[in-house]
């Protein structure tokens, strides 16, 4: 048994962390997927979410989220995801007028995200969106 840990040791030293990479999560929800329907302003245009996985942090999703703006779309920055299940997940965004709350799921071959806007003006009402993405 000793000699099991010991050789389990001594083979995990010798593989690269790339090795241990495809092992990190199990989603369909990684890659970019765009919005063609977006125009209107504060639409949700793109999401780009890949998995961080290396030797030196926790395993974990990472999302950005692009919205439409002019000259180019703005970004509400980057985030962890909270994975739901291999087809689902949710993230928030901290932004200067609201925490901003993404959830997803795919759909067949399309990702149906719901934004919730909770503004941080009280005056000003929360709100939901909807959008439908492609993967790109």
């Amino acid at each position: 048994m000793v000699y099991r840990a010991i050789l389990m040791l001594i083979f995990s030293m010798f593989m690269s962390p790339a090795a241990f990479a495809g092992h990190c999560t199990d989603t369909q929800t990684l890659g970019t997927w765009e919005n063609p329907f977006a125009g209107h302003r504060h639409d949700l245009t793109k999401l780009e979410i890949k998995e961080i996985c290396n030797a030196h942090t926790v395993p974990h999703i990472q999302v950005k989220a692009y919205t439409a703006c002019a000259p180019r779309d703005c970004t509400w920055g980057r985030a962890i995801a909270h994975q739901s299940s291999s087809s689902s997940l949710t993230v928030s965004f901290k932004t200067f007028f609201a925490r901003r709350t993404v959830s997803v799921s795919i759909n067949g071959k399309r990702m149906d995200a719901t934004v919730f806007d909770d503004f941080h003006d009280s005056r000003k009402a929360n709100t939901t969106r909807s959008f439908t993405l492609w993967r790109k």
